[in-house]
């Protein structure tokens, strides 16, 4: 059996916390409209799959969703410190927003990249980061097909 669940309506921050640098934000919000709403508070969660206007953040979860920007902010395993699931057996979260606990097994490892398998994700506690002071946005063109081929081979040995 296949359940497709339209999740758009449960797209809101629920709350931020600055001091802890923390979100909770439900699931079914996409990319872009997430990055917009914490910008008012001053945060960004600084994770950029290609797919950005299109995912949303459960989405992410779900597919253990990696992002343009990883070397900086993270994977979004690494931006994630608490998931919400409900399953057909009741509602799963962790009692701590705290990203590691060393007892027991974390559960949020076997939710993230299980595809919906276990239940459905209804928010996450994220990690959030101060906006960046800028943002340049610039593009490189080269000559030839061979040079652009061999900047990219010199930038990915530094």
């Amino acid at each position: 059996m296949i359940i497709s669940l339209d999740m758009t309506r449960m797209n809101a921050i629920k709350w931020v916390d600055k001091e802890n640098m923390l979100a909770c934000v439900q699931a079914g919000i996409a990319g872009q409209d997430l990055e917009r709403d914490l910008k008012q508070y001053g945060v960004c969660s600084g994770h950029e799959p290609d797919s950005m206007e299109f995912s949303t953040l459960g989405g992410w979860i779900s597919t253990r969703a990696s992002g343009m920007k990883k070397n900086t902010y993270g994977n979004i395993e690494d931006i994630v410190n608490n998931i919400t699931i409900v399953t057909s057996k009741g509602t799963y979260t962790k009692s701590s927003l705290w990203p590691r606990i060393s007892s027991g097994p974390d559960m949020n490892n076997l939710i993230m990249g299980s595809e919906g398998n276990y239940g459905v994700i209804t928010e996450a506690v994220i990690r959030v980061r101060p906006l960046p002071e800028v943002r340049i946005f610039d593009s490189i063109i080269f000559y030839d097909w061979e040079s652009g081929v061999k900047f990219m081979y010199d930038v990915s040995k530094t």
